[in-house]
């Protein structure tokens, strides 16, 4: 019996949606975001086995393609909603999952800190919460103190993991960063009914 022309939709849909999604994974940049994605499920692996070192690596090799991805990207034109999207989804994935590895593999540092990280954790949430409720989705703005706040972050929490030591001045440097970014995003997310995932910095002029 032939397929009815609903079901025929339905099929060709599904053949587009997956030609697409093959479309937009064969640039390079998509390729190493969705291998930053599909390492996390392994790192979390490493966690719950209890191997700070290795899961250390691991990060810090997920870190490398998160910069990596966007520099070529945009170096190579490749930019995309779909990467920006996909992006968005592995950095925040991998950042709450290194958060919960920090606190099962090294808990003197949240109970040495918790209340300044419980108060940072409150403030990026409400940023990711006015994101959803304005335009929808996490918006990821990729400003430039937001690329700042991760490295300082991944250099901060690598070593946290591997070596199970940290310097107070480098966290509280790094806490000032990641609070000076969140409030960017805030501002921006507050005062544009649009936005530029691009942007750079809230000091870019309006083009709209």
């Amino acid at each position: 019996m032939s397929d009815t022309p609903t079901e025929e939709r339905a099929a060709g849909g599904g053949r587009g949606g997956l030609a697409e999604l093959r479309r937009q994974l064969a640039t390079v940049p998509n390729q190493l975001t969705a291998l930053r994605l599909a390492m996390i499920p392994a790192l979390w692996v490493l966690a719950l086995l209890g191997r700070p070192v290795w899961l250390g690596i691991g990060v810090m090799v997920a870190s490398v393609t998160d910069m990596l991805d966007g520099w070529l990207s945009r170096r190579w034109n490749q930019t995309s909603e779909f990467g920006s999207r996909l992006d968005s989804i592995a950095d925040h994935l991998l950042a709450i999952s290194t958060t919960i590895w920090l606190a099962l593999l090294r808990p003197f540092f949240f109970h040495e800190q918790r209340w300044p990280l419980i108060a940072w954790s409150a403030f990026a949430l409400l940023v990711l919460l006015v994101s959803w409720l304005k335009f929808r989705r996490f918006v990821n703005l990729h400003l430039y103190t937001s690329k700042a706040a991760v490295i300082l972050a991944f250099l901060f929490g690598v070593p946290l993991l591997v070596l199970g030591r940290y310097s107070h001045a480098q966290f509280w440097i790094t806490l000032a960063v990641c609070s000076l970014a969140a409030v960017e995003s805030l501002a921006i997310l507050l005062t544009r009914d649009r936005v530029d995932e691009n942007i750079g910095s809230i000091l870019v002029r309006r083009r709209d």
